[in-house]
């Protein structure tokens, strides 16, 4: 009776959320024969819902230029949420030519589908970097504070070998991750960009830093951080992502004076902006991403990324400064050399920095790239 229950009420909860099932059968011809594809990544109408809205991650217009691209491709599409369990029941036997996406639903589609060619699209690195790097970090934090703390990140998305039992890889990080014998394909992801933003250096400060995500607070490193920071009062952090401060006392820290808790910050808002005025520098000191579509955005805003090694920005290293090591200690000394920095050199490599990024990350540049990409893969 309670399974029955929470059924109904789950479905209701769908309904009126505006999730489904699956959609089926976009870019449907009835007059000639077509390839058919699983698309297993967002769920459709909570996409389409969102986009009407204020959205904070690129993923969701990637979405929607995913199924474009597929439609240009002639293909037939069908599109469910990745990990979304009411849509499993739909996914038909021995049906798709081509499956592309991750999570349960992707695993699912692949044992029904043995013959489709199937690309795994991956949007954070392979399983085994994410629990190896996650697991030394929550070890960490409890070397520190003597606290526990689950993995926040690791395994929801992506399990242990997923890569391998697709013909081939899609990703957005570090190829490098991935077997040599594997088929693999990288493309970057877009950035978003408020369009009355202006490059302006009167208000910037070298001691005024951003982070633009708290999801997965320890997984990026925000604990880190904030212990930096209470170390030092002099200097300011700019925390932006929702429930930052509850993030931060659910990890067993009260936020010092110096360190402020912006709640979601939308990047096309004068908040952003203003944020953006006033930090030269963007923090990720995260342990595995691949790589985070927040600091490309910062870019955009002239915004200098410093970061960790081997989340999918080594190549910008004409732009990116790196955390060679995630220890308090040596967290600091990286902050402590990027504050030593003149002021005319930061003003050069922001204007670099931004020119850069307005090019390689727009959403245009990652549909070229992703139609490219499924040509090479699929066809």
């Amino acid at each position: 009776m309670k399974k029955q229950i929470k059924a109904i009420l789950k479905k209701l909860h769908l309904e009126i959320t505006g999730q489904e099932r699956m959609v089926v059968d976009i870019n449907l011809d009835c007059t000639r024969p077509q390839k058919r594809i699983l698309l297993c990544y967002l769920d459709y109408q909570r996409t389409a819902r969102e986009l009407r809205q204020n959205f904070g991650h690129t993923n969701r217009q990637e979405m929607m230029q995913m199924i474009k691209v597929c439609i240009e491709m002639g293909w037939c599409i069908d599109v469910c949420g990745c990990n979304d369990e009411s849509a499993r029941e739909s996914i038909p036997a021995d049906y798709y030519d081509y499956i592309l996406g991750f999570g349960q639903n992707f695993r699912y589609a692949l044992k029904k589908n043995p013959k489709a060619k199937t690309v795994i699209y991956m949007t954070e690195n392979p399983y085994f970097i994410s629990y190896e790097r996650e697991s030394e970090r929550v070890a960490y934090f409890k070397e520190r504070t003597g606290r526990s703390f689950g993995l926040e990140r690791t395994g929801i998305y992506y399990q242990k070998e997923d890569e391998k039992a697709a013909d081939a890889v899609l990703c957005l990080g570090e190829k490098s991750y991935f077997p040599e014998e594997k088929q693999v394909v990288r493309i970057w992801p877009s950035a978003l960009k408020n369009p009355t933003f202006s490059l302006d250096f009167r208000h910037k400060k070298k001691t005024s830093f951003l982070v633009y995500g708290t999801d997965g607070f320890v997984h990026k490193g925000n604990d880190i951080l904030i212990e930096v920071f209470a170390r030092h009062p002099e200097w300011e952090l700019f925390l932006c992502g929702a429930r930052g401060e509850e993030k931060a006392k659910e990890a067993g820290y009260l936020l010092p004076p110096n360190v402020h808790a912006e709640g979601f910050v939308d990047t096309l808002s004068e908040q952003f902006k203003r944020l953006a005025g006033q930090c030269y520098y963007l923090l990720l000191p995260s342990c595995s991403e691949a790589p985070s579509t927040s600091v490309l955005t910062g870019m955009r805003h002239g915004m200098l990324p410093i970061v960790s090694r081997g989340i999918g920005l080594d190549d910008l290293w004409e732009y990116c400064s790196y955390f060679e090591d995630f220890h308090v200690e040596a967290v600091e000394q990286t902050l402590l050399e990027a504050i030593e920095e003149e002021e005319a050199v930061l003003w050069q490599k922001s204007e670099k920095a931004m020119r850069y990024a307005d090019e390689a990350f727009t959403l245009e540049q990652y549909t070229q790239s992703l139609r490219k990409a499924l040509e090479a893969l699929l066809c």
